[in-house]
């Protein structure tokens, strides 16, 4: 178990400083990674975050109020966990302006209205650091140890779950990746209803890399932290995909819906695969297909409404449901699928954004793809969906377009070819940059910022020719010209296709 900032607040030592919580309330669950004393201005270079930091304030004293404003964001921009400040000698309150910085940042500050020695206060907290240190050790090696021993003897996911139940104290659902509970324990006595608006930790369990299931632990007696976390996970790796049947479709779903394999930009050759797949699956390779992921903060016994939901608003005449979706912790990724020579991407696009708008709730959060065509679309906007969740700025309540989040996961590229790529492929799409045709109409129409008149008299063609490509345009990207964010990034993908040509 971590040391707070609470912790230090209520240490004996520190109670005869007479403490006060002068700032930053908001911030005092904090764990503190070291107790250290530096009364220079420039402190933050000495330290590398989760510190808590005990000063006279000698270096303060002398600072106007902009340059204690900049002092507190400094603390802040390099993670420090608490500011504590004798209230002695330099100061006999928190100055004004360093409060209300503090407050804005979320950064506790404590007043230390009696004196005792700095190294005293760093020393009982430093101690009551590393000794929680050791015993949490010590209980993340028994508690591994114990779930090793009870796991390398289940027969089953419902072995599993027992012995999840037994260990943890808590109750267990064990998802399939179709988000159907395939084994539960310590819910008996209770009706689906009743577990319906419970919150679960979610921690999805992987076989070479894919996922295979998602394990609901609930947190009714205890909060299951990070450590304690990874190590449920460990052992789940290490035990559960062995009880979760994985036939040739399943790894077949679970691969496309992986996205593309380097995370940037699908290749030629796996674009062939991810065809020969869809083909396996009874799609066409010229299928039209929208990327969606569903992201719950507390997601619990309602997720498979959610999934039957998804299967009934997507389902064909014929019975079958055009949607591939996966459970992967607390999200849904997906795809929906449309083999209909008459659906047009704006139809489509219009279709499935109309069925999504259905989920957002305050703890559920959407990110909308737009109509692609084929493998490529496919693998692409997964890849891009998957960057964009993982990236944790979830919108609860609402839906996110995925293009909107395009050119910061650009600037998360290291290089910048792979950054190219992986803008022209999630805006693009494959089949774009091998039309010379589109590809320079769009040039020219960002050229003459966005004239149509202008781009006709440049491009040689009648305004009709021009609104048939860009209709075109529309059909193969899934990205209408009223989208105008989208569009203007559609228009840089032709300048930089062009601009990539000509070099070449």
């Amino acid at each position: 178990m971590s040391v707070t900032m609470w912790d230090v607040f209520d240490d004996p030592v520190f109670r005869q400083c007479e403490p006060l919580i002068a700032a930053g309330r908001s911030g005092m669950d904090c764990a503190v990674r070291w107790a250290y004393t530096e009364e220079r201005y420039d402190v933050t270079r000495f330290l590398s975050g989760g510190e808590l930091l005990i000063i006279e304030g000698s270096a303060l004293a002398v600072l106007d109020d902009e340059a204690l404003r900049g002092y507190v964001d400094a603390l802040a921009e390099a993670k420090v966990s608490g500011l504590a400040i004798e209230l002695v000698d330099y100061f006999k309150e928190v100055p004004t302006v360093l409060a209300s910085e503090a407050d804005a940042r979320e950064l506790p500050v404590i007043g230390l209205r009696r004196r005792a020695p700095f190294v005293m206060l760093c020393q009982q907290i430093n101690t009551r650091i590393v000794r929680e240190q050791m015993l949490s050790t010590i209980e993340l090696d028994t508690l591994s140890t114990t779930l090793r021993r009870g796991l390398s003897n289940a027969t089953s996911a419902k072995a599993v779950a027992d012995v999840l139940f037994r260990v943890l104290g808590e109750p267990v659902v064990i998802f399939n990746t179709e988000c159907e509970p395939i084994a539960s324990t310590g819910m008996e006595d209770e009706s689906a209803d009743s577990w319906k608006d419970q919150s679960f930790l979610m921690i999805p369990a992987f076989s070479s890399g894919s996922p295979v299931a998602t394990v609901g632990i609930s947190q009714q007696f205890s909060v299951i932290d990070t450590p304690v976390r990874n190590i449920i996970r460990t052992e789940l790796n290490r035990c559960l995909p062995s009880f979760i049947p994985q036939s040739i479709e399943f790894k077949i779903r679970m691969k496309l819906l992986a996205g593309a394999r380097d995370g940037v930009c699908a290749r030629n050759a796996e674009i062939a695969d991810g065809e020969e797949m869809m083909n396996a699956l009874g799609f066409l390779k010229s299928s039209l297909c929208f990327v969606f992921a569903i992201v719950f903060s507390a997601p619990g016994m309602r997720v498979p409404r959610f999934a039957e939901r998804l299967r009934a608003a997507n389902r064909n005449d014929d019975g079958r449901a055009d949607t591939l979706f996966l459970m992967e912790g607390n999200a849904i990724y997906g795809c929906f699928l449309s083999d209909d020579a008459y659906t047009h991407s704006a139809g489509f696009n219009e279709r499935c954004r109309t069925l999504l708008a259905t989920f957002p709730s305050p703890d559920v959060w959407v990110v909308a793809g737009v109509s692609t065509t084929g493998a490529s679309g496919l693998l692409n906007g997964m890849a891009a969906l998957r960057h964009m969740v993982a990236a944790g700025r979830p919108n609860w309540g609402h839906i996110t377009p995925l293009n909107d989040g395009v050119y910061e996961r650009m600037l998360d590229m290291e290089r910048t070819r792979d950054a190219v790529d992986m803008f022209i492929g999630q805006i693009a799409g494959r089949l774009l940059p091998n039309d010379a045709t589109l590809v320079d109409t769009l040039r020219v129409l960002a050229e003459s910022n966005g004239s149509k008149t202008e781009a006709c008299v440049r491009l040689g063609v009648k305004r009709q020719t021009l609104y048939n490509r860009l209709d075109k345009v529309t059909e193969l990207t899934g990205i209408e010209q009223r989208d105008h964010k989208a569009w203007n990034s559609l228009l840089t993908v032709a300048r930089l296709i062009a601009t990539r040509r000509n070099c070449e």
